[in-house]
């Protein structure tokens, strides 16, 4: 009987000794994806808090013009009417091509 009681408690240490090697060990190794995949996700997450605290501390910034100076802040926000446009007739076509092109690259650069 005696020594039923000591193979318990030898079987007992040794699970219990396999459980505390194994503790926080993968049972597998991870794939490359696997990992990129969880550094993408912390990356993700810290942009993630990184922009909710810009917008906090953004929410306390008051950029309105003061009251006296709104006739100058209706000026400076006034939209330019086609009278206002300069002559295009005085163009070459290089120049506009060269205009169209650098608009494209613009709203390229917007979409992406």
């Amino acid at each position: 009987m005696c020594n039923l009681d000591y193979k318990m408690v030898f079987i007992s240490l040794c699970i219990l000794h396999i459980f505390a090697l194994c503790e926080g060990r993968p049972l597998r190794k991870r794939t490359v994806s696997e990992v990129q995949l969880m550094h993408n996700l912390g990356e993700h997450k810290q942009v993630q808090e990184r922009r909710e605290w810009l917008q906090m501390r953004l929410r306390g910034i008051h950029t309105a013009p003061a009251r006296g100076s709104s006739e100058e802040a209706g000026r400076a926000r006034r939209r330019m009417r086609p009278e206002d446009l300069p002559d295009l007739s005085d163009l070459t076509p290089e120049e506009i091509q060269f205009a169209l092109s650098l608009l494209e690259k613009l709203l390229k650069s917007k979409q992406t």
